[in-house]
């Protein structure tokens, strides 16, 4: 079994890369990889409850996250350093993502097979 880091570090404003690395993950685990999620940067965003109502263009795929425990998804990581930059809080998060320092970060990168930056 592979261990593989997924690193998101785009915002779900720009473009679909939130979309396509929940996709990424979702058929890596399906296929018994040890996946290991880390949002970083403006990928903090990801992570904070949509609106229904908002007039947000694109499509709302972090419904999707509920998936992660049907696939055995269970290393969920935000950096701290990101959120402290964004002033946000991690227990506004809609997901359950333990805060991690940037060298805890690094320690776990170094435990994994494959790193892949999305």
């Amino acid at each position: 079994m592979q261990q593989i880091a997924i690193i998101q570090r785009q915002s779900p404003f720009i473009n679909s890369s939130g979309r396509e690395a929940l996709d990424l993950m979702l058929a890596l685990a399906a296929v018994e990889h040890q996946l290991s999620v880390i949002f970083s940067g403006d990928a903090v965003y990801q992570l904070l409850a949509v609106n229904q109502s908002s007039d947000f263009a694109l499509k709302r795929y972090q419904q999707g996250f509920k998936l992660f425990g049907l696939y055995d998804i269970e290393r969920i990581y935000v950096c701290q350093q990101s959120l402290q930059q964004r002033q946000l809080d991690s227990n506004a998060l809609s997901l359950a993502a333990k805060p991690l320092s940037a060298v805890q970060i690094q320690q776990l990168l170094a435990s994994q097979h494959q790193i892949m930056c999305i």
